[in-house]
């Protein structure tokens, strides 16, 4: 089972990796989350609110041990329900890997492109979703 946790500090979370990505990534701007599996650290999301109609996805990120069980479509998921919630109607999304051993930029595309998500110039990447 799988649950958001919303978090305001790296001190709220164990995972290395994860308070890693969290430090590079949270502003405040950012609405921030650890996504947890049965209550262990499996991933993070960070989301930043451009105010209506549009927000971004700055980061998913998926631990290792549990990548290649869902939780990565769950956590994105998870990000279309927190724009909407916000009242955003589009979400945008730089599809660049942060595992380039384990997935390349352009699977990273495709497989946000499966989830709805098409690219919008000619920015390596740059994709967006109307929800």
């Amino acid at each position: 089972m799988f649950k958001l946790k919303k978090i305001s500090t790296h001190l709220e979370i164990i995972s290395v990796a994860l308070q890693e990505r969290y430090c590079k990534g949270s502003s405040p701007k950012t609405h921030d989350f650890i996504a947890l599996s049965d209550d262990a650290e499996a991933g993070l999301l960070i989301y930043e609110d451009w105010g209506t109609p549009e927000g971004f996805i700055f980061e998913i990120f998926v631990v290792s041990d549990f990548r290649k069980r869902g939780i990565g479509n769950w956590i994105l998921s998870q990000a279309e329900v927190i724009a909407a919630e916000l009242g955003n109607t589009k979400i945008r999304l730089d599809a660049r890997t942060l595992d380039p051993d384990h997935m390349s930029h352009n699977d990273l595309a495709a497989w946000y492109q499966s989830k709805g998500y098409v690219s919008i110039n000619s920015e390596i990447g740059t994709m967006e979703k109307v929800l």
